[in-house]
């Protein structure tokens, strides 16, 4: 279970919170001091496939080098997992000394890349302040949201808070409006059945339009959006927000690994096979009434989840989910000995959800993905055969 729970928000650079030690919050920053963002190429495993984003401030007249890491939890919250998939665990601001955040991305080969930003004096403080009252205990956490409330979107608004000239975007590449959905999918090539999986649990909230402000809930746009600006003064040109940029470790990207059948492929060969299966039964080589059933609870228990996402959950990104149209409890009446009246409804309704779907799904506000055409096409299949024969085998 902890497992399943662990797989559903699919979040962001997760780590548990660090233990390094605050300054006075006293501490007046030296001229030599700078602020810097720090960008995380996404790693192996699926808590980190989104890259991560953290705050360097580093004064070497006063040995501080600290990173700011909005991005970290603990593991020993009372009913984590339940928090977890309630949607109610907070999220820690942690501080650590820059080599021990350096570390952890040595030691697992991913690349950091690092930002420079254009700040004055007074822009450091303010910023160097906010974040030492932000990492005070009893300020640290907050309600994570995947889209909206991350660990990039803090560092973003952390920083725009600390700014004293408004900003305009210079060298923005053209290009179409992206959905959230859309803008995770790169993140997830290769992943693809954790692309499906997350396809299914993202409600419509996941397409809605991004721009460059909302893209930047993502780690590496946030690093392409930071890039494209910069201030505007009163007068005269302004100077780019990121002063410097330099990669600091430098990791080749992971390669796909031969093998293994995509969602795609192995749904349409599952399909392939149920209705060969359908056949044998229709011409009494086999009775298959096991059949039936096991599909119709794997649909149900799929329901189940995705309506306590939906429904329940306070999860922003998993709520108002069509899937519910066609995986949702009421599977769960036709393996039951519920009246036969009810029953025949029950399936004339779910059948006519799956019609529904294949037909119009393109028009709903939510993309859903190909690989569940060939799921639709099996339920409906032996739906339709249930209700026009009775019962097979």
């Amino acid at each position: 279970m902890p497992r399943v729970i662990l797989f559903l928000l699919f979040l962001l650079g997760f780590t548990r919170p660090g233990t390094g030690q605050l300054p006075n919050a006293s501490v007046v920053l030296s001229p030599e001091a700078s602020v810097s963002i720090l960008t995380c190429a996404p790693g192996d495993e699926l808590y980190s496939v989104f890259g991560h984003t953290a705050i360097r401030v580093t004064d070497p007249t006063q040995r501080i080098d600290l990173a700011f890491n909005f991005g970290t939890f603990d593991f020993n919250t009372p009913f984590f997992y339940f928090k977890f998939g309630q949607g109610t665990l907070d999220y820690i601001l942690s501080v650590s000394s820059f080599r021990q955040f350096m570390q952890e991305y040595f030691i697992t080969g991913r690349s950091v890349w690092e930002q420079t930003l254009t700040m004055n004096p007074e822009e450091k403080n303010r910023l160097f302040r906010a974040l030492l009252t932000n990492a005070l205990p009893q300020n640290r956490s907050y309600r994570y949201d995947f889209f909206y409330d991350n660990c990039a979107t803090r560092v973003r608004e952390m920083v725009l808070n600390a700014l004293e000239s408004p900003l305009v975007v210079r060298d923005q590449e053209p290009s179409g409006p992206l959905s959230f959905r859309q803008a995770i999918h790169p993140f997830l090539v290769l992943k693809p059945w954790t692309r499906l999986g997350l396809d299914l649990i993202l409600g419509a909230p996941a397409d809605e339009a991004t721009d460059l402000w909302s893209l930047m809930f993502l780690p590496d746009h946030l690093m392409n959006g930071f890039g494209s600006l910069q201030l505007q003064p009163e007068t005269g040109a302004g100077a780019s927000l990121v002063s410097e940029t330099n990669q600091l470790l430098e990791f080749n990207d992971p390669k796909p690994l031969p093998g293994g059948l995509s969602p795609a492929l192995s749904l349409w060969l599952v399909a392939i096979l149920i209705l060969l299966l359908t056949l044998a039964q229709r011409y009494g080589v086999m009775p298959m009434r096991w059949l039936n059933p096991l599909l119709f609870l794997l649909a149900g228990v799929t329901g189940l989840l995705i309506g306590y996402l939906s429904f329940v959950s306070q999860h922003v990104a998993t709520g108002d989910n069509w899937n519910f149209l066609w995986a949702n409890p009421l599977w769960f009446f036709l393996v039951t000995n519920v009246n036969g009246f009810w029953k025949r409804l029950i399936a004339w309704g779910l059948l006519g959800m799956l019609l529904f779907l294949i037909v119009f799904s393109w028009s709903l506000p939510q993309e859903f993905p190909l690989e569940l055409i060939p799921v639709w096409l099996i339920l409906s299949m032996r739906l339709t055969l249930d209700l026009f024969r009775k019962r097979l085998g």
